[in-house]
């Protein structure tokens, strides 16, 4: 045999048995072993940083801040406890996606209608914020679209005609109540959803003649709301890794930097970002196409932001949760805030509330403001008054009846408590 002739002959022999061994290995991947072992995950290319799109996948779970379950035997609410929140949401969140997509037109409800319908059967959830429909569909796995315009934080699903699911909400802008037919069946979908939940006489304030004087009609009293958690708080940029990974998340370059009045400024071409050293930071676009969120809409701009916050906040901190406040017309654009929750409880932060700001304008992130904090939980609780006691002593109660809650207030120092609010 020919020179040639063997070199092709050992070139064909290696091609044969890179395939063979090509073939073994996808075999080998599709067992369940290899598939189930996360060696996979391992393989696949990392996603580079980059804008903030409406596609990109969420780091945390959307959890309300209250719940309840109306059965046959009773009530069950909970509320500041996210452990036990998380637990039972797991089987109604999916479903509530799914609702938010098959829903059919909407109508308006009169509050009466409203109130009748949270003492029938059925799943209550409050987000505590103004969470656009469409994007809470998103965020929740349902398939598909959603339909409605709006903001709500109270949702409700029920049965509705016949064998159906009715999806009511109020809007959280302008108060009004509102519901529609969705393509889901409460005999096959809602009635198994609701059965792991176990009364425990939970109650709204407008079903107790003593406390509807003075409380918000939607007031849910829950047990679990004579008691809180003490936390530390830190500011995360303290220490240099903190900002490191701010940087990193914000895709910003760490060595392009120089000292300003407001703390260091960091710039991406005519970007400008700026870190204080209380660990606050703001943001400001030259050309507004670094942070993109899909469309101009309510959902994308809440989605975009959302994604781009829980990127650059929630490894920073520590045991608390970001949730949406609002998602508003501004100018031209959207205005997206969000908040700290402390299992369960907002924290109220500085003057203004709230924990980020975002301006959202052609679709594309254009300035934000950050208020970075870090919470640590302690070892000892609060001890607060009873809800009926509580509603008594608050001032705040006594001009008009408001939300009693309990709430962090955080003015920067080293550590926050809760207490009851009239908000």
């Amino acid at each position: 045999m020919s020179g040639n002739k063997r070199r092709w002959a050992e070139r064909g022999k290696n091609a044969l048995i890179a395939l063979l061994t090509l073939s073994a290995v996808w075999l080998l991947s599709m067992t369940p072993l290899v598939r189930d072992s996360g060696l996979l995950d391992l393989l696949r290319p990392a996603q580079a940083p980059g804008g903030a799109s409406a596609g990109a996948a969420q780091a945390g779970a959307v959890l309300p801040a209250r719940l309840a379950v109306c059965r046959d035997g009773g009530r069950c609410g909970l509320q500041y406890d996210d452990a036990r929140v998380e637990e039972l949401f797991t089987s109604l969140g999916p479903l509530l996606g799914d609702a938010l997509t098959a829903a059919d037109q909407p109508r308006q409800l009169t509050e009466a209608e409203w109130r009748s319908h949270l003492q029938a059967q059925g799943a209550y959830f409050d987000f505590d914020g103004g969470v656009p429909l469409a994007a809470l569909a998103g965020w929740l796995g349902g398939e598909g679209p959603c339909p409605l315009p709006g903001c709500a934080r109270r949702v409700l699903l029920v049965p509705g005609e016949g064998d159906g699911i009715l999806l009511c909400w109020q809007d959280a802008d302008t108060g009004g109540f509102y519901a529609c037919d969705t393509a889901l069946s409460h005999s096959l979908h809602l009635d198994a959803a609701l059965a792991g939940a176990e009364p425990n006489n939970a109650y709204f304030a407008f079903e107790d003649p003593s406390l509807s004087p003075m409380l918000d009609p939607y007031t849910l009293i829950a047990e679990g709301g004579g008691r809180g958690m003490r936390y530390a708080a830190a500011n995360p940029l303290a220490a240099a890794a903190g900002t490191e990974a701010l940087l990193d998340a914000l895709s910003f370059n760490s060595q392009n930097h120089a000292a300003g009045s407001s703390g260091e400024v960091y710039l991406d071409g005519g970007d400008r970002l700026v870190v204080g050293s209380a660990g606050d930071v703001t943001y400001r676009a030259a050309q507004g196409d670094k942070y993109p969120v899909g469309s101009d809409t309510a959902a994308a701009a809440a989605g975009g932001a959302r994604s781009l916050a829980e990127r650059a906040m929630v490894p920073l901190c520590g045991d608390a949760r970001l949730y949406l406040i609002s998602a508003q017309p501004w100018k031209d654009g959207w205005r997206v805030r969000f908040g700290y929750r402390l299992d369960g409880s907002a924290v109220y932060l500085y003057d203004e509330g709230w924990a980020a700001e975002f301006f959202v304008q052609g679709g594309f992130i254009t300035a934000f403001t950050l208020h970075l904090r870090c919470y640590t939980a302690g070892e000892d609780d609060v001890l607060l008054p009873p809800v009926g006691r509580a509603a008594v002593m608050l001032p705040d109660l006594t001009d008009r009846p408001r939300e009693l809650l309990i709430r962090y207030r955080d003015w920067g120092g080293p550590s926050v408590a809760p207490g009851w609010v009239g908000v």
